[in-house]
């Protein structure tokens, strides 16, 4: 997200300067835009969700279809935590480790299993395969989000 700002005041016909609008830490805040276009480019992100009491944390490919966040699974904790429509986290993100830059975006939302027939063949046409291939991953989930937030760090140049 940007702000422009006048680069004299009261010429309010002067190019204007692009600003980031930042956090309280000085991390550039992310539009929601710009979000959503990560999570659809990026193509691996982490779900977080409560499996027996405790936090968990897991790798998945996903698509985006519409503003929510779609991944195949198997049976197991994901598909459970999705069953009950549980809270869960999804987090995507880029860096470059060289010149200390990154960025970062946060889901919260809901999981639930994906039983809507056209929804479904929407995402079987996204050609999504999970790169992890030793068992069959037959169920849709999607997260529908309440929030979503990005962060971006860059350097000074």
């Amino acid at each position: 997200m940007t702000l422009a700002l006048p680069t004299r005041l009261g010429d309010r016909d002067a190019m204007e300067e692009q600003r980031p609008i930042t956090d309280r830490q000085g991390l550039e805040i992310l539009d929601s835009d710009e979000c959503w276009r990560l999570l659809a480019t990026t193509p691996v992100g982490r779900i977080a969700f409560i499996d027996a009491g405790e936090p968990l944390i897991l790798p998945v490919t996903h698509v985006v279809a519409g503003h929510r966040i779609a991944f195949r699974t198997a049976s197991g904790s994901k598909l459970d935590a999705a069953m009950m429509a549980e809270p869960v986290g999804f987090e995507v993100d880029g860096y470059d480790a060289s010149a200390q830059e990154g960025w970062s975006v946060v889901v919260r939302g809901v999981a639930e299993p994906v039983y809507d027939e056209a929804l479904l063949r929407e995402l079987d046409r996204s050609g999504l395969e999970p790169w992890a291939r030793a068992v069959s991953r037959p169920h849709w989930i999607q997260i529908k989000p309440s929030e979503v937030t990005g962060r971006r760090l860059t350097q000074p140049h």
